[in-house]
């Protein structure tokens, strides 16, 4: 119901992501050097949420080392503790933290925050780099369209760079029957959503959103992956 696959790797092992985003990223280093120019020190810092594993983590990790030229500093986030559990033990490069990014996105109250908590380890005010690939559907169903811009609005604020794999309005309707047939079960949320439409009009009220947050559209990826989806990325103003 949240997405949180043990199963992904083997159900998506020809993943053409990692092409993508790698001819993307550079031709965005490239043109409008919207990372720190080669040669720093300095870390790159980069958040994937819904990093499932942490295997594709790792390849994003290698994508934006080899293109910035720099060393990249990684942290995974996962709703599922065993998911993390097995991330640390299969990419011991890479930082994992358990944690419902709906939830720490709702607390209003200054409660626990294991991201908060990582970046002042880091001494950190915002990641250089935030991923979200094909995890905003599971947070929209479960959180409604609030809880999806509550989300949002955490990762505008933790984010300079953010690099979004989008699922379309059929993938929705898929899922929500399948889970129905399979389990019986329903989301809440799901008919009193506003944010819902095929031939991108579902796509359009995030990124628009995103937008009027401060960022800008760099590229939209024409090129799709072999799940029909394609990959938006963000800079902030």
């Amino acid at each position: 119901k949240h997405g949180n696959y043990h199963q992904y790797y083997e159900f998506r092992q020809e993943d053409s992501r990692s092409g993508i985003l790698k001819r993307s990223l550079a031709e965005l280093w490239k043109a409008r050097k919207t990372a720190p120019e080669s040669g720093d020190d300095e870390c790159v810092f980069l958040l994937d949420i819904g990093c499932n594993r942490g295997l594709f983590t790792a390849k994003v990790k290698e994508i934006v080392q080899e293109v910035s030229g720099r060393k990249v500093c990684a942290t995974g986030v996962d709703i599922d503790p065993v998911l993390c559990e097995q991330a640390a033990s299969s990419v011991p490069d890479v930082k994992f933290r358990c944690g419902n990014i709906l939830e720490i996105a709702r607390s209003s109250s200054g409660g626990e925050d294991p991201i908060d908590g990582h970046m002042q380890q880091l001494g950190i005010g915002q990641f250089d780099v935030v991923c979200c690939f094909s995890v905003l559907m599971y947070i929209h169903l479960n959180g409604g369209d609030d809880g999806l811009r509550a989300v949002l609005d955490y990762l505008c604020r933790r984010g300079k760079l953010l690099i979004l794999e989008l699922q379309p309005w059929k993938k929705y309707l898929d899922h929500v029957r399948r889970l129905k047939r399979s389990r019986g079960e329903v989301y809440e949320h799901y008919d009193a959503l506003k944010w819902r439409g095929n031939d991108g009009i579902l796509e359009s009220c995030i990124t628009n959103y995103i937008i009027e947050k401060g960022f800008e559209l760099l590229q939209e990826c024409e090129e799709r992956n072999e799940f029909n989806r394609k990959i938006w990325i963000f800079e902030k103003k």
